[in-house]
């Protein structure tokens, strides 16, 4: 619109050249911050929107399931819409194309790594006596009633991280990466998407300090898995294991409240919150940020070694 006004002008004044210079780039394209911000803003319009109106407030199982199919085609289609035609550049390029065989297999890593991790910081938990677990699932719902609970839940957060690693760390990633040092792209996406979450509540200071630094750090690890395999694919298995994990599996989606719905395993948080996170999110721990670490160094550490072997063969 910038651009348009600036031509229909006939002298070209110093405030229509500023405006020009501030909105559009040097290829006629809304700068990059303008971009990202209007990319924020539908992306979350578009997912609460979708959410409520397909799902509704009270919404059952089968239109819940359905909102969140909705929003992995419409985020697709606006991710797209952005891509091709706002920044005029590939599809490709922020990571979602089509899983090959090699891609099939670190979609199970991820998974895997996913569970692991969070099964770790519940044995963690249980032997510091922080966690106590009250209850499991199968003696409410038996075999069949737990296995369709598992299955939906995974669906929801399959979809859910599909959407938000394509939004933050393919659409924004890719944007600052493209403008950015490497350092910044990566460190303003983590701020990004923390942005897109609840922290700390009303744990104060501390816990949104900690819960800032989980958010950043667990985007850095989704980013590095891009930049190693190619694609986003192990980030959305990661991430959705990681989430269904906590809140499916073993209950600890929450500090200091009972289990998430209808977790698995039963279980109550009652240990320092520094150790199993805020009340409002079990994230904003101390044990989480330490385990992000391990897993950050200790993918790089795997990733490279690897590289020379590949190499010989």
């Amino acid at each position: 619109m910038a651009a348009w006004f600036c031509d229909q002008s006939a002298d070209h004044s110093f405030l229509c050249m500023s405006i020009k210079q501030f909105a559009v780039d040097a290829e006629r394209r809304p700068r990059t911050g303008w971009r990202i911000l209007g990319y924020f803003v539908c992306w979350f319009a578009l997912y609460g929107g979708v959410l409520y109106l397909v799902a509704g407030p009270e919404p059952t199982v089968v239109r819940n399931v359905i909102a969140h199919l909705v929003v992995v085609g419409a985020g697709v289609g606006v991710t797209a819409m952005f891509r091709c035609f706002v920044d005029r550049r590939r599809w490709r390029d922020i990571g979602l194309v089509a899983p090959d065989r090699r891609q099939l297999a670190f979609i199970a890593a991820g998974f895997a790594a996913g569970v692991t991790v969070v099964g770790l910081w519940f044995a963690v938990q249980l032997a510091l006596g922080s966690a106590k677990v009250t209850g499991f699932e199968l003696t409410e719902r038996g075999v069949v009633g737990t296995t369709g609970v598992l299955a939906v839940g995974f669906l929801y957060y399959a979809t859910s991280a599909t959407t938000e690693e394509m939004a933050f760390r393919g659409y924004i990633f890719q944007n600052l990466r493209e403008r950015l040092p490497m350092t910044w792209a990566v460190g303003l996406t983590g701020l990004l998407f923390a942005s897109g979450h609840f922290i700390g509540g009303s744990a104060g200071p501390l816990h949104f300090a900690i819960g800032l630094l989980d958010f950043v750090l667990f985007s850095s690890l989704m980013i590095l898995t891009r930049l190693r395999t190619g694609a986003l694919w192990m980030a959305i298995s990661f991430h959705a294991a990681w989430n269904w994990a906590q809140d499916y599996l073993f209950g600890v989606g929450v500090a200091g409240e009972d289990d998430y719905h209808n977790a698995l395993v039963h279980v109550r948080l009652d240990g320092p919150s520094l150790l199993v996170g805020g009340p409002h999110n079990a994230d904003t721990d101390l044990l989480t940020i330490l385990l992000e670490v391990m897993l950050i160094i200790g993918y790089c550490w795997y990733t490279r070694a690897r590289r020379p072997a590949e190499a010989r063969s």
